[in-house]
């Protein structure tokens, strides 16, 4: 969400400041630990990935505020960028002006844009070519009413056929504690500008606001969530709304935790990344930590 995550343009080093949450430490079966082996970037190579991320098994894709980078998942060596990957009619048309946590599908980089200075009033999904990270002309709006605080992330279920996203503040009372599914075959061959009819919503056990990013694991979706004194990862059930907590992240108190992507690396690579912006002297920097897990 632009309206904290604009620490990943480096200067900025606020911290998020909703009241602090414990975290559940109900029973599960699975153990989740930090690898050795982390990435940290600053600078400019900070900034462009400093949103979400994605993989397709061989590349990990980033997304910035406003740019794209593509590199090789075995030695970080990029082979694709898109500086300016917010196309100009979109902007011009829409004030899209941040790009949040992307999804990867078959040969494209779905990207969920936001209007953040314009009070989130268009809620975007834009497609990228995988191969070289242009955008392919291809846009869908969301409907607003199920989105008022814009569109943070999205993830791809390609195994059930469905789009994830979600409101960015869930409350029960106000019925926004649910996911959000499309038809992912209406993203796909719906015209450009076409609205996205919502398929179905799914109803959590309990609201998880604060979403940065989202991914698909062994059937069910993982969210990392960027509350003060919970910067944890959930797993949800998509069919049943089960939220269950799966891990604190390994990250000081006022880092601020961004997208998270599955790829099953090993027991020293990790099957779940995510990234997270450094806070105080290291705000400058940018994490992609990785968590392997045992007992599963």
């Amino acid at each position: 969400m632009q309206k904290t995550r604009l620490r990943a343009v480096i200067a900025i080093v606020a911290a998020a400041t909703i009241g602090l949450t414990t975290v559940p430490q109900a029973a599960y079966a699975a153990t989740w630990t930090r690898t050795a082996k982390y990435e940290r970037w600053t600078g400019f190579n900070a900034l462009e990935r400093g949103q979400g991320i994605a993989n397709d098994g061989t590349y990990f894709y980033y997304s910035g505020l406003m740019s794209m980078v593509k590199t090789r998942i075995s030695d970080d060596h990029e082979v694709a960028e898109n500086n300016f990957a917010i196309p100009a009619d979109l902007a011009n048309t829409f004030k899209s002006n941040h790009i949040g946590d992307i999804a990867y599908h078959d040969g494209l980089v779905v990207a969920p844009l936001e209007d953040g200075k314009n009070g989130y009033q268009n809620p975007l999904l834009a497609l990228y070519d995988a191969n070289n990270l242009n955008y392919t002309g291809r846009y869908v709006k969301l409907p607003l009413d199920s989105l008022p605080g814009g569109v943070p992330w999205v993830a791809v279920d390609a195994a059930a056929g469905l789009v994830w996203v979600a409101p960015w503040t869930q409350r029960a009372e106000e019925g926004t504690d649910r996911l959000i599914a499309y038809r992912l075959n209406d993203l796909l061959t719906a015209a450009p500008g076409a609205t996205l009819a919502v398929d179905h919503t799914v109803k959590l056990s309990r609201p998880l606001s604060r979403i940065q990013g989202a991914t698909m694991y062994n059937g069910e979706l993982y969210a990392s969530v960027d509350i003060s004194g919970d910067k944890s990862v959930y797993s949800i059930n998509t069919v049943t709304g089960a939220v269950n907590w799966q891990f604190k992240q390994d990250v000081e108190p006022k880092d601020e935790v961004q997208g998270i992507t599955a790829v099953d690396l090993g027991p020293t690579g990790g099957q779940l990344h995510v990234l997270n912006v450094g806070s105080g002297l290291k705000s400058i920097f940018m994490y992609l930590q990785h968590y392997t897990v045992s007992g599963q």
